[in-house]
Parts: structure tokens; sequence; C-alpha cells
């Protein structure tokens, strides 16, 4: 199962904002029966005024829920925020978070009949009535219950096969994701932040250079070196309102 959705809010504060300063996105999550529910939590600083050096903070949360099929795995249930953005209009805050739902499905019970059907697209496997194979009821009236299941054997023997191309698949994705890095800076009204379980995830913050900005103390008030600022950046030297990329690894 792999689910998109996407939340769009607008935050309002109480002055008109002259820019956010910095910016970034958490978010935690829990499982409970078949109810996937959390809030994504959006923090940062802003200045009031284009002269101001004083910095506010702040700090919203967004909740959502997502309804998770009776035929999934509750345990691999995970979700990861695959993109992150937003705009600022004098006293508007306005975020767009699109995330991803996914876990994995049995291979054998299917609550729907949908679900037969995206598992037949998806695997080579043989349907037999079972029907045939049972006994008449006494009662007449009564008709035998048709189940339309792939073989066991079968059924094991995709299994594994499946197991195996979802490595095969999960070593390319992590090779493309290396590749991508290298290829493309990420982009600066964008935040992506990847999810790897419920207790592990890693941060981003925009900052935005102001005047009295230098590389050292940008990179001394982050906890971060030059090599892997430019990493995420692309830059020769600092131009004033610059937004800078940085990764925050301390959570």
């Amino acid at each position: 199962m792999k689910e998109v959705f996407t939340i769009e809010k607008e935050f309002v504060f109480n002055n008109n904002i002259y820019e956010i300063t910095s910016i970034s996105i958490e978010h935690n999550y829990d499982v409970a029966g078949s109810i996937c529910q959390g809030e994504f939590i959006i923090s940062g600083d802003y200045r009031l005024h284009e002269v101001s050096i004083n910095k506010e903070d702040f700090n919203f949360k967004v909740p959502f829920q997502n309804d998770i099929r009776s035929n999934v795995n509750l345990d691999s249930v995970e979700v990861t925020i695959n993109d992150f953005s937003y705009d600022l209009k004098e006293d508007t805050l306005s975020i767009n978070v699109e995330y991803l739902v996914e876990g994995e499905q049995s291979l054998i019970e299917f609550a729907e009949e949908t679900d037969l059907d995206e598992f037949l697209q998806n695997n080579e496997a043989e349907i037999i009535d079972l029907s045939s194979e049972e006994v008449e009821d006494e009662r007449e009236e009564e008709k035998p219950v048709v189940i339309l299941k792939p073989e066991v054997e079968e059924i094991e023997e995709e299994r594994e096969e499946i197991i195996e191309e979802r490595e095969e698949i999960k070593e390319e994705e992590e090779e493309e994701v290396i590749e991508e890095d290298k290829r493309h800076h990420i982009d600066k009204n964008t935040i992506v932040d990847s999810i790897n379980s419920e207790e592990s995830f890693v941060t981003y913050n925009v900052h935005t250079v102001t005047a009295s900005d230098t590389i050292d103390n940008i990179c001394e008030a982050y906890k971060i070196n030059l090599n892997d600022l430019k990493k995420f950046n692309e830059f020769e030297e600092l131009t004033l309102n610059m937004k800078l990329i940085i990764p925050d690894e301390e959570d």
C-alpha cells in the first residue's frame, strides 16, 4: 500500500512580517487500530522589520489522520514527508505538506475486491475456484461460499520473489538518491524531511542571510563546516537575503 496525501494550511501572525529567517518541519505519528494519526510541527523565526535585528520565534502544529486498509500489516506502516513548501504574504504564512503513507499488504487475505485486483495487476498468480471442492450443505436452499485465492505454494513463491524485489528496489532507490544529491542542490523554497522511523528524523533549516552575517558565524551558529554547507547550497560568496539550506543533525 502506498498513498500520497497533501495538506494545505494558513497561519496568521499578530503583525505583518518582513521575512521568515528560518523554518523547519518535524512530524510524529502513531498507528492504533486502523487509524494512523499524528501531527506536523512547523517552527522557526522571523523579523518584523527590514532594519530589525531582533527575531521572534514561531511554532505551529498541523494534525493529520488517515485510515489504514484492513489487509495492511500495521507494524509496517510508515509516514514519510515527500515535500514541504511555504509562502509568506504580509501577516499570513501558507504551508503545503505532501506526505506518503505506506505499509505491507497481506498476500493471502484481501479485505476488498479492489485489493485483490491490485495484487493481480502487480503479480502473476493462478486463481482457482475452491467452491467446486466444497461439501454440499444439507440445506439445499443455502449455496456454498465461493472463495477465490491463489494456491498456497504459489503464494509462498510470490512472497519470496516480492521480498527480493523490494530489497533490490530499496537498494536502487538509495543509490538514485545519492546520485541525485550530487547532481542537484536542494530547492531553496522546499524542505524534504526524510523519515526512517518513528523516532528517527532529519530537520532542515532555512537561513536568510543578513547584512551582519559571515560564512564563519553562520557555520558556528548551526554547528556545520563549510564543506557540508556547500553540499546543500551553491554559492561563491554571501549576498543579502540569500537563503541557505542547513541540515540539523543534532536530532
